[in-house]
């Protein structure tokens, strides 16, 4: 039954780990400035030999337990706080004793009582401490010499103080009790807040994986019938060339091969847009220089100029989420741009916490009303070329950069051309 009582009593809070042991790190040489003290005003002070400084030394090893032995402290330092404060109590009640009661030891022995009942915040070690502590008092004032009014005084005093520490610490408790249940609440929520989210995360990367399977397995089924479909019609176009008919039926067959293309395009979008950002994260230094210097060089037309304003920065990034960034801008400013000159222009401006970087073309621009749509999937605004679009290039752009904590918008004057801005984080996310 004594033991089941103090189970688990020594536990502490972090914070009441480091209140006591400041306080018994003062009390350590605190004692002995107050005993010097004690002895300088009364010589006739009586002390106890070698227990004083016995005293001093336990408070200071008690007082650096903490720093030495921090897992062990939360669970049992409570015990020690009180077993050295319940020792130092009766030592002092005795030392009190043997000075008739002298005020200077008795106002130390109060002192002591009072302060021992806030720091030890346990119900259990203070109803213990408590009467323990009285009935030593109480047992030396029956059976020393002094007279009725002192003991009276001392047995008062005493009472009061543990009525009023009992009234300020009750409500200390209460508090301290009701902040732990709040706290207690606090941590089931959160608990099941973050098994709710695992589960719905566990449910979103499933419904994510079936949904890239079945991506990469209709793009992979269809594109076996796409490519003999693609390979008859050319075969019949070339078996057609000299035919002497009509020429409606080889222009059908160039539709049939155009679209046929068409939905070859659409595929490898679809299986590129749905599959990135499971690739392998291969970040490095790129310079993106030489990079854009590449995708120009592949990417040069007859009557284009794409010009490098200022040279680019190097940046960390996935070299292939680069390319396809670039590779897509610059493809999408050639496709629709309706001037005999195209022109455009790559730059680069560095800000706190990023790199943006811009491509301007000549264009025709594009109405502000599409300035949000044209990043949607499948979204085309009209043909302005021959070359072939399926509306997925700036989807995939926005997709990447997103990803990365990164952005892209444009700014424009219809009929005088587009600048797309895009903007690539210099500390990328983990």
């Amino acid at each position: 039954m004594f033991f089941d009582f103090f189970k688990n009593k020594g536990k502490l809070e972090p914070f009441e780990i480091k209140n006591s042991s400041a306080v018994l790190l003062l009390m350590a040489p605190g004692l002995y400035v107050y005993s010097v003290l004690i002895f300088y005003f009364n010589k006739k002070a009586i002390e106890l030999p070698g227990l004083r400084e016995t005293f001093a030394v336990v408070f200071f090893i008690a007082g650096i337990i903490p720093l030495v032995k921090k897992e062990w402290a939360k669970k049992y330092y409570g015990y020690v706080v009180f077993l050295v404060l319940f020792l130092f109590q009766h030592y002092l009640i005795y030392t009190t004793k043997v000075n008739d009661f002298s005020i200077d030891y008795l106002l130390g022995t109060f002192i002591v009582m009072f302060g021992a009942i806030l720091i030890l915040n346990n119900r259990g070690f203070i109803m213990v401490f408590s009467v323990f502590q009285l009935l030593h008092l109480t047992y030396w004032g029956f059976t020393s010499n002094i007279n009725i009014v002192l003991e009276s005084a001392i047995l008062i005093s005493t009472s009061t103080i543990f009525i009023f520490s009992t009234i300020i610490l009750n409500g200390h408790v209460r508090y301290r009790k009701q902040l732990q249940e709040i706290n207690l609440s606090l941590e089931n929520r959160v608990k099941e807040r973050t098994k709710d989210l695992e589960i719905r995360a566990k449910e979103l990367s499933e419904k994510n994986e079936d949904l890239e399977e079945f991506a990469y397995v209709v793009s992979h089924d269809l594109k076996t019938p796409l490519g003999n479909l693609h390979a008859l019609s050319e075969w019949m176009l070339e078996s057609n060339v000299n035919y002497s008919g009509k020429n409606e039926h080889i222009n059908m067959l160039r539709m049939m091969k155009d679209q046929v293309e068409q939905i070859d395009l659409l595929i490898n979008g679809i299986l590129d847009y749905s599959l990135k950002g499971n690739e392998m994260e291969v970040k490095q230094e790129i310079k993106v220089n030489n990079i854009v210097e590449q995708i120009i060089e592949l990417n040069s037309v007859p009557n284009c100029i794409i010009e490098i304003k200022n040279k680019l920065p190097i940046i960390e990034y996935n070299e292939t989420e680069i390319i396809q960034v670039f590779e897509n801008l610059i493809e999408n400013a050639i496709k629709h741009n309706d001037k005999e000159y195209i022109c455009i222009e790559i730059g680069s401006k560095e800000e706190d916490k990023e790199y943006v970087f811009y491509v301007k073309d000549n264009g025709p621009g594009i109405e502000e009303k599409n300035h949000k749509k044209i990043f949607n999937l499948f979204q085309k605004l009209e043909e302005t070329s021959s070359f072939q679009s399926i509306g997925l290039g700036l989807a995939l752009v926005k997709k990447i950069l997103k990803r990365r904590g990164g952005r892209i918008w444009l700014n424009n004057e219809e009929g005088q051309g587009t600048i797309f801005y895009f903007s690539v984080m210099k500390k990328q996310r983990a």
